[in-house]
């Protein structure tokens, strides 16, 4: 029986070492699909591809034959007439939003011509083939050029994920996501990986809610339970890439008011890792620290396999739906994080962990340690057993990415 094909573009997944959470969810898509990925990078490193299931394609060079520079894209308006009248109409759709901001106008009038352009250039890819879904990781650009594929007939539906840095516009440069409305506006569905961020965007955009569904992300089965510490020290663990919105300086600060025993392991490095470890240099004789550095995401996991953690750290300034305290459930490890993005949605207090106050302080954080460190076995136990269930109930791959791809193949049946 022939399969339907879905056209997945990303941002440089398979290539490289983000979109860490794709490594899962293709597994399921391809069990359905025929895959075919559109990196939208132009940079791809192919000593960095990672493995694929079987029968999924990669297409790099698609991005490669779209000319750039704005030569190139005058050129392209003056053959295409009909698109700038649509263009203006994106562009006067968007002033009143804007407040006509002459730098956001710019920044999205860049937006579409490229969504157009990029999705002119996928057709043409794909000319003669027809796509049951084409899949946009990030609610970008790229979903805009999704879009286009969809209304020139080469694809049945356009959908598009959401996550944090592509959904919230408190986090863009200029407190605006250009292009998210336009793009929206031509997707048949938007689907955000956490509960936060499905009643932003209805909130931001009422006129589509009936477009946005919650489809959260998940992680595999542990192999085995995360063992319990036995040396009577604290053994905490923080995981994320070292930027200044992770805010690891915090727990430094935190770890430096603390007496009790603690061994903290950060797994990660990142533009601030210089930063940091000059921090944590300072920390008092009671506490043992290490610093990994970047790590490919097997090394996390087994990091977890093979040493004991009492508690998983999240101090963040924002968040979507973080894949790093997916990963610590699952392995039984209580999370203490900060209440911001979909955390209070994996996080439960005094169950399998703490939520912390979004304006977390040093001091805060200290007691929170010491409330945990002076727990009983049984509490923590129960604390662990509760971390467990929560990924089972909540982020389980099996059930999140099967409901997932159950849900986009009514989707193709219902535009049949």
């Amino acid at each position: 029986m022939k399969r339907d094909r879905l056209l997945l573009i990303t941002a440089s997944y398979p290539y490289g070492k983000g979109e860490e959470f794709l490594e899962t969810e293709i597994l399921y898509l391809a069990r359905s699909f025929d895959v075919v990925i559109v990196p939208l990078s132009r940079s791809v490193d192919n000593a960095q591809h990672r493995p694929l299931p079987a029968g999924v394609v990669v297409r790099p060079e698609i991005i490669q034959a779209l000319p750039v520079g704005w030569r190139n894209t005058w050129l392209w308006l003056l053959r295409h007439p009909l698109k700038v009248v649509r263009i203006v109409k994106i562009l006067l759709r968007e002033c009143e939003r804007l407040r006509c901001r002459p730098t956001l106008l710019s920044t999205t009038l860049r937006f579409v011509i490229f969504g157009m352009r990029f999705g002119a250039l996928l057709a043409e890819s794909f000319r003669g083939q027809r796509l049951a879904i084409v899949y946009s990781y990030w609610l970008t650009v790229s979903a805009l050029a999704g879009a286009v594929l969809r209304e020139k007939g080469i694809a049945k539906i356009a959908i598009s994920r959401a996550h944090r840095g592509d959904l919230y516009h408190e986090y863009a440069p200029q407190g605006y996501l250009v292009g998210q409305a336009p793009t929206i506006a031509h997707l048949d569905k938007v689907f955000c990986i956490s509960e936060h961020g499905f009643n932003y965007l209805k909130a931001h955009h009422p006129e589509h809610c009936y477009k946005i569904e919650l489809s959260r992300l998940g992680v595999r089965p542990a192999p085995v339970r995360n063992a319990i510490p036995t040396d009577g020290r604290l053994h905490i663990v923080s995981c994320a890439y070292l930027s200044p919105v992770k805010r690891i300086e915090l727990l430094i600060k935190a770890l430096m008011l603390c007496s009790v025993p603690v061994t903290w392991t950060h797994l990660g490095g990142g533009a601030l890792e210089g930063e940091m470890r000059s921090m944590a240099e300072k920390l008092p004789g009671n506490i043992q620290w290490r610093i990994t550095g970047a790590l490919p995401n097997q090394e996390i996991l087994q990091f977890y396999q093979e040493n004991p953690v009492d508690l998983f750290i999240n101090v963040s300034e924002s968040e979507g739906l973080p894949v790093s305290i997916m990963e610590a459930l699952s392995y039984g490890i209580p999370v203490a994080a900060t209440d911001v993005g979909g955390n209070k949605e994996l996080v439960f207090s005094g169950k399998n962990g703490f939520l912390l106050p979004s304006n977390l302080t040093p001091e805060i954080l200290t007691q929170t340690l010491v409330n945990f460190y002076q727990l009983s076995a049984s509490q923590k136990q129960v604390m662990r057993q509760e971390a467990w269930n929560a990924w089972r109930s909540n982020v389980n791959a099996e059930t999140q990415y099967t409901n997932f791809v159950q849900r986009l193949i009514l989707l193709t049946e219902m535009t049949e």
